[in-house]
């Protein structure tokens, strides 16, 4: 949309370039209905048609191969009243001069308004504040009849000047560069042929490999094409072997492929072609067996090492695991938080008395960072009556200033099924891995309070579920929280 003289927005209508090319009456190319809907056509003489295209070759622009525009073919010779005072052409998004009634296009008014601007016609002074934008002339000029600029190539259509930019969008015989980006010039109508048969940019399959290549490129994809048939770098008699095949050929096949004796690990280094292994083989039998004998005996002595070695690893391991579990038996997770009187708690968080409840503080290990969870029984925030909300913050410690900041382990919330048979328990795990975006710096940056804000579940556990199994026990409930250690510094 362009903008007009006083500010005003412009309707494109047409974009068609404004060269002029009338060709005789109506009556001599057409008859048009009283609506101006084309209701017969009739093709003109040929000579008159040369004719006045010769006349007029002075008043048209040439159709310009790869220019959005097109010229312009009337049906009647186009009166002075539709040109542009400062092109000559036909008028587009036309604005008019108060003063003196003329008109111009509205690009073609900033060039007049240079300098001291005056109407090129009759030299009145144009003054901006009486410019206005006359749409309704400009329906006028788009009410014009014409045919398509690609007349003489042999398209039949007519209609108006408004029409013209949308039927060029579809016209066949318009000339347009190929699609495929190989610079050719054609047809409309001979694109697909084109594109399908002629175009060196076009897709063709690779007849080895079938994968799809650029034509101009065979040369290109043939030296890269793994399916493309070579003759044997042993010039054994195989010459269309597949470029990805050659390795297995010469190591599995190839009669000329230089190969180590098969007792090579015995200790033989005798290489020869492959056709001629059978020859070293029968005439080296009894080295060869003399060879085996003293690699198995090595073997078994190193075997017999290695398994005490083996032994004596396992021992070691299994004690290992033994301190193992009894370090995770007397430490076991960071913390295991018993929330009891469940019943007496939600009532007071469903009726707002006390909506939120609190752990005690812990450390994520010895010396680590100082944590506390904060639990929305009946929901907070949009999951109010829905969902247990759980949080954690980050509290001010002891060792704050020798851990890394900003926080970023990942921390895990585990809602335990009391179930006695610990084979049927099905607890709900809740792992939350901190964004260290900068809109979450203040929850996860060293404390300059008590406490950071709360992070973490607002929709940890539905409250129907909460019912169910044995989440809930004895109006108790159990929330265990492990903390990643990962990359965490030990002090």
């Amino acid at each position: 949309m362009d903008a007009g003289p006083d500010g005003s927005s412009l309707e494109r209508s047409t974009s068609w370039q404004s060269g002029i090319k009338p060709l005789g009456s109506s009556q001599s190319i057409r008859s048009f209905s009283k609506g101006g809907r084309i209701s017969a056509l009739a093709t003109p003489p040929r000579s008159r048609s040369d004719n006045l295209q010769k006349n007029n070759a002075n008043n048209t622009d040439k159709y310009l191969i790869g220019r959005p525009e097109a010229d312009v073919i009337f049906v009647n010779e186009l009166e002075k009243q539709y040109e542009c005072v400062a092109c000559n052409k036909v008028l587009r998004y036309a604005v008019q001069f108060k003063a003196c009634e003329h008109r111009c296009c509205s690009a073609c008014l900033p060039q007049l308004m240079k300098v001291e601007p005056r109407c090129p016609i009759d030299q009145i002074k144009i003054e901006k504040q009486n410019i206005r934008v006359d749409k309704t002339f400009q329906k006028e000029v788009d009410a014009l009849e014409i045919l398509c600029s690609f007349k003489e190539k042999g398209c039949e259509w007519a209609g108006y000047l408004g029409e013209l930019n949308v039927h060029l969008s579809d016209c066949l015989y318009r000339v347009i560069k190929c699609p495929m980006g190989c610079e050719v010039d054609l047809e409309k109508r001979f694109v697909d042929k084109h594109v399908e048969e002629d175009c060196v940019k076009r897709l063709v399959p690779c007849e080895y490999c079938h994968e799809n290549f650029i034509y101009e490129e065979e040369e290109l994809h043939l030296e890269d094409c793994q399916k493309f048939p070579i003759e044997c770098p042993n010039k054994c008699g195989i010459s269309k072997i597949a470029k990805d095949e050659v390795k297995v050929h010469l190591e599995e096949e190839c009669p000329r492929q230089l190969t180590d004796c098969l007792f090579v690990r015995a200790g033989c280094e005798y290489k020869c072609e492959r056709n001629e292994m059978d020859i070293h083989m029968k005439e080296n039998f009894k080295d060869h067996l003399k060879m085996a004998i003293r690699n198995i005996t090595a073997n078994d002595k190193s075997l017999r090492i290695f398994s005490k070695s083996l032994q004596a690893q396992n021992e070691r391991v299994n004690v290992v695991e033994e301190q193992v579990v009894g370090l995770e038996k007397l430490y076991g997770s960071q913390l295991l938080w018993k929330i009891d009187k469940h019943s007496e708690k939600m009532a007071e968080a469903k009726s707002g008395k006390k909506p939120t409840i609190y752990s005690p503080t812990f450390l994520t290990n010895r010396h680590g960072y100082r944590l506390a969870l904060s639990s929305s029984l009946y929901g907070d925030g949009k999951a109010r009556g829905q969902t247990m909300s759980l949080y954690v913050s980050i509290c001010k410690g002891e060792y704050d200033a020798l851990l890394k900041w900003p926080f970023t382990h990942k921390i895990t919330f585990t809602l335990i099924d009391q179930c006695e048979n610990l084979n049927e328990r099905k607890n709900i795990d809740y792992t939350i891995k901190p964004n260290l975006c900068k809109e979450n710096l203040s929850f996860l940056s060293k404390p300059i309070g008590d406490r950071n804000a709360s992070f973490g579940a607002q929709k940890f556990i539905e409250l129907d579920v909460l019912k169910t199994r044995d989440y809930t026990k004895n109006d108790c409930l159990y929330i265990k929280v492990a903390v990643d250690s990962e990359d965490m510094p030990l002090l």
